[in-house]
């Protein structure tokens, strides 16, 4: 779902009244303060179905088994020698694989429906290996969609009414920043009846609380469930504190050395100076979150010269959880499409974009610029379409693309798109451009998004389970939002920091990387942009340190240095919010990280 639909949204269903009516029980908690606390609630989406996955061989063929829920298998010999293998259960999922030979693995991907929190699908990788002469085995670890609201009343000592507590405010929720939707700033607590106000002192819900002081309830009607709040002391409120021990960290450890592929070590060991680090673990595990605008930081990670040397994680998430990507996923269609020039499979990055796709006359508003349009123009953000993400007036735009239902062909959508200038002349954020490189990419190759990635990427990177999200017509979509493990993130950036090889296999030429990490356009005032990489430079020390990174929305940030042999990720939750991205951004760059680096050249 866009922004701008999950928005609307959520902002039409609160103020709409959220909240609903419970009575009142407990009396004698009643009074100045009552009510103060943090509050949280939580729940759970599903998908549910996930987990173990077997299949069986039977007289009749072939089931698949997942908690208990059984599905025949449909097994299909293909033309160049290998099996799909397939099976659905309605509703909840289905998976295609290809077994290379009949005592193999069948390896493919589990396609999970759109949910309640994000309305589109995801592709996640599995593999079936034989557990027996008549079984196969495997795990289903789709996206677990999951949401916590946490809402602290704070007693307002300018209230005048000695019957009516009053309270400031906040919705802080890390997973999607509903709070930024929900603009509550005060409540008031009269008699039996909870009011939220915005800043301007308009109610946006009121509630009767149930057992004053145990819990009271709010109704989403989209998520279709009433959700229960109850106080929550620190240790039992991660989605709201970063961390459930504030106690300072007097030491930094090194992290956990697992079979992912990273070497690991301590910070002092590869020359940085620990203090920084220590300064800004515990500026983050002690900070008190007294306003909407707090950064909700979810990963800190580094890397230095080859090795994993840092690794923190706060409000609940921890290192086997995929995290949302948002637009830092675009770095990753300029990694693929740099794949496939170094493959062969696609020749040169000046080749037309509709030869592809069957040509310019194919689509509607044809136009002679269309048939110069080329990759490079899109992996730029300069293709010359009708297409601004900052102007929802433009077709193009990604929101409009999102939430029109007419035409769920993304890529015929953006190759019906008008023109507004000649391909390289204007640089214009558009994330449609970037998406459609996944259609080139995948009808170059002969394989799904999914499928490409997990042979040219994730194997040979040695990740783990992801999940990639999909377009309405379940194709893979490059325009961001690919959910991957933190450790698993941060091997993108140390493969372009080490000139496009992970631990001795190469997947993108070096000419590739250079030419990636260079100014090829200027979207902003502040940063120029590669191939779907920003460039940014830091003043430290009265030296100019020259970075670029992936960023997305919320935080989501993958920075490498080469002149430091450095590489960050920061993954957070403040999604809408650009200032407070920002800020946090700069000031653990500036303040922190670089300095630490700086301690060893």
């Amino acid at each position: 779902m866009s922004q701008f639909r999950m928005a609307a949204a959520v902002s039409a269903l609160l103020v709409a009244g959220a909240l609903t009516s419970i009575g009142c029980a407990d009396e004698s908690t009643q009074g100045k303060g009552s009510l103060s606390g943090v509050w949280v609630a939580e729940a759970e989406f599903g998908p549910r179905l996930h987990g173990p996955v077997t299949l069986h061989r039977v007289e009749s063929g072939w089931i698949a088994d997942i908690q208990s829920e059984t599905a025949p298998v449909v097994r299909t010999s293909l033309d160049t020698g290998s099996t799909e293998w397939s099976f659905a259960f309605r509703g909840q999922g289905r998976f295609v694989g290809l077994q290379a030979a009949d005592d193999s693995a069948i390896v493919g991907h589990w396609i999970q429906p759109p949910g309640r929190i994000e309305g589109y699908p995801f592709a996640t990788p599995v593999s079936l290996v034989p557990a027996g002469p008549d079984d196969f085995a495997g795990t289903i670890r789709p996206f677990m969609q999951r949401v916590s609201l946490n809402i602290p009343l704070i007693p307002d000592a300018g209230r005048t009414a000695s019957s009516t507590d009053r309270y400031r405010t906040y919705l802080r929720n890390p997973e999607r920043n509903l709070g930024w939707w929900f603009p509550i700033e005060s409540a008031s607590f009269q008699g039996n009846s909870l009011t939220f106000y915005d800043g301007d002192g308009e109610r946006l819900a009121t509630a009767e609380v149930v057992e004053q002081g145990r819990h009271f309830t709010m109704l989403y009607p989209r998520f279709g469930r009433t959700m229960v709040f109850t106080r929550r002391p620190r240790h039992d409120a991660p989605g709201f504190y970063p961390i459930r021990d504030p106690s300072p960290v007097e030491a930094l450890v090194r992290p956990a050395q697992l079979d992912d592929g990273w070497q690991t070590a301590a910070p002092s060991v590869s020359g940085l100076d620990e203090q920084p680090l220590l300064d800004l673990l515990n500026s983050i595990r002690t900070s008190e979150p007294n306003q909407l605008r707090e950064p909700y930081i979810h990963a800190l990670l580094i890397a230095h010269q080859g090795k994993l040397v840092f690794e923190s994680y706060f409000h609940g998430y921890d290192r086997e959880q995929t995290h949302d990507s948002r637009s830092a996923g675009k770095s990753l269609a300029s990694i693929l499409l740099g794949s496939a020039i170094h493959s062969g499979a696609i020749e040169r990055l000046d080749m037309p974009v509709y030869s592809y796709f069957g040509g310019v006359d194919a689509y509607a508003n044809p136009d002679p610029r269309k048939a110069r349009m080329t990759l490079r123009h899109l992996v730029t953000m300069s293709p010359g379409f009708d297409c601004d993400d900052d102007d929802y007036d433009s077709p193009g735009n990604e929101g409009v693309m999102q939430d029109q239902d007419a035409q769920p062909d993304w890529y015929t959508y953006t190759l019906d798109l008008p023109m507004r200038n000649e391909p390289g002349d204007a640089d214009i954020y558009c994330t449609a451009g970037i998406n459609l490189l996944g259609g080139v990419i995948s009808k170059a190759t002969g394989q799904s998004l999914p499928a490409y990635f997990d042979d040219k990427l994730a194997v040979p990177l040695q990740m783990g389970h992801y999940q990639m999200n999909l377009s309405p017509m379940e194709r893979g979509y490059m325009g961001g939002g690919i959910r991957l493990r933190p450790r698993d993130f941060i091997k993108l950036g140390q493969l372009y920091l080490d000139g496009g090889v992970w631990n001795g296999t190469r997947i993108v030429s070096e000419d590739w990387v250079r030419e990636s990490r260079a100014a090829h356009s200027s979207l902003n005032e502040e940063d120029d942009y590669g191939y779907a990489w920003w460039r940014r430079s830091f003043r430290v020390d009265d030296r100019d340190i020259e970075t670029y990174y992936a960023s997305g929305n919320g935080g989501q940030l993958l920075f490498v240095v080469p002149t430091l042999d450095l590489v960050v990720l920061i993954q957070a939750g403040n999604y809408s919010d650009g200032r407070t991205r920002s800020e946090f951004r700069d000031r653990f760059m500036k303040d922190s990280i670089l300095p630490a680096a700086l301690a060893s050249n």
